[in-house]
């Protein structure tokens, strides 16, 4: 009977989960799955190197150079605005470096117009539409108040403010939509670049944790402390991860981002020179209602309170003065100073006018002469152009530097995800030979 029942045991079918791996077959899996992570990782990182590196050479080449060009179409315009509502104040004849600065303006204007228009995105289309249909209608309406202001017709102020008001509620408005879009674009290009690596970060602790694993399982099945060849892969994990650490903290401390990053500050003061053209506007159009422009002084204290504040030390400017860099502070301090000079000269042009005497205030406003109102807003423009062209500087400066900080990294990755399948190979290799 016994041997009847090592019969049955023999016959019987093995149970379900009593078969081990042999110690061979699971040496093979563990260096495939490890093949396996070690490229997952080093695709990671080299997607996410190579989409910063497309990012920030797409703001430094265009997205920066786009906004600059953006900027440059709304303060043309405004200043075309400014300047012939300036010149129609000329009580003798027009002045020929107003009228070749305004013309000045239009074609600059119009040039940036045309290059804004290849790179915009739809909705930019659409507004980019509206200046291109609008402005000829502009320049037709200032070039019918020039006629009649020539031949003594009244009606040259009325086409002048026609004119004026189709440029701050229809042009200007379509201009700053454009020039806030592609800021946007910029801002968020920026963000991208300078986000956390997620996806490698996940395969690179993976990686480690099963090299780890890896390390414990040999040493236990070999009765050998250390595997050299898994050690060595330990060693290029690491060091691929002290790299990316230094590289991606490099290139994340040179890309400032938020509130007072330098694309925020290039924000604030093209806002802030916005604010100042369409209050030398809305100064000149007052005089040019000959009474009647309430509703345009209205806007030039709205205005200024914007740019400076109502005590002259806040505003756009005050802003722009408190998340300023030491060496951009000067140019801001100096547009601010001239502002409050320019609102304590205005309210001297504003007493004439509301005392009776037009002639007095327009002479006050349009004097020449280095303390009178035209030359402190020149400075005041002047002194807020460098500080822009300085803010539009320092965001290129920083794409540059971010980019540069991540230089050999993408080949580095290459490399040592090359170094480590190899290491992973030269550790398993003899040990899968013990078993031959």
């Amino acid at each position: 009977m016994p041997t009847q029942l090592a019969s049955a045991r023999e016959l019987a079918p093995p149970r379900t989960g009593s078969r081990r791996l042999s110690t061979p077959r699971l040496y093979w899996l563990v260096a495939a799955g490890l093949v396996v992570l070690a490229l997952a990782t080093g695709v990671a990182a080299l997607a996410d190197v190579r989409e910063r590196s497309a990012l920030l050479t797409d703001v430094s080449e265009v997205k920066a150079p786009i906004s600059v060009d953006a900027q440059t179409l709304y303060r043309s315009l405004a200043d075309a605005d400014a300047t012939a509502a300036t010149a129609f104040l000329s009580t003798g004849g027009e002045s020929s470096d107003l009228r070749t600065r305004y013309l000045d303006d239009i074609a600059q204007a119009s040039s940036a117009l045309t290059i804004a228009l290849r790179d915009a995105d739809d909705d930019e289309t659409a507004r980019l539409r509206v200046v291109a249909e609008q402005l000829p209608v502009y320049t037709g309406l200032i070039e019918t108040a020039r006629s009649n202001q020539r031949h003594g017709v009244p009606l040259g102020g009325a086409y002048l403010r026609e004119a004026s008001g189709l440029m701050q509620q229809t042009i200007l408005p379509a201009a700053a939509g454009v020039f806030d879009s592609t800021h946007r674009r910029l801002v968020g290009e920026q963000a991208a670049a300078d986000g956390f690596p997620w996806p490698a970060a996940f395969f690179g602790v993976l990686l480690a944790g099963a090299l780890l694993a890896a390390q414990v399982l040999v040493a236990r099945r070999s009765r050998r402390t250390f595997n050299l060849g898994l050690v060595g892969a330990s060693g290029i994990a690491v060091l691929a991860l002290l790299w990316s650490f230094v590289a991606l903290g490099a290139s994340t401390g040179r890309l400032e981002t938020g509130p007072g990053s330098p694309a925020e500050q290039v924000s604030v003061l093209a806002n802030s020179g916005r604010a100042a053209l369409q209050a030398r506007a809305n100064e000149s159009l007052t005089l040019v209602a000959r009474g009647g422009g309430a509703t345009f002084e209205t806007q030039f204290v709205g205005r200024m309170d914007e740019l400076i504040g109502v005590d002259g030390t806040s505003g756009l400017l005050g802003k722009a003065l408190a998340q300023a860099e030491d060496d951009d502070r000067a140019f801001i301090e100096q547009a601010r100073a001239e502002a409050n000079q320019w609102r304590t000269l205005h309210l001297q042009v504003r007493a004439a006018d509301d005392g009776g005497d037009w002639n007095k205030a327009v002479e006050l406003a349009t004097a020449s002469g280095d303390q009178a109102l035209p030359a402190v807003f020149a400075r005041l423009d002047k002194a807020l152009t460098n500080a822009l062209s300085a803010g539009n500087q320092q965001v290129d400066r920083q794409a540059d530097g971010a980019e540069g900080a991540l230089t050999g990294l993408a080949a580095g990755f290459v490399l040592l995800t090359i170094g480590l399948v190899a290491a992973v190979g030269l550790g398993f290799r003899p040990r899968i030979g013990e078993y031959r």
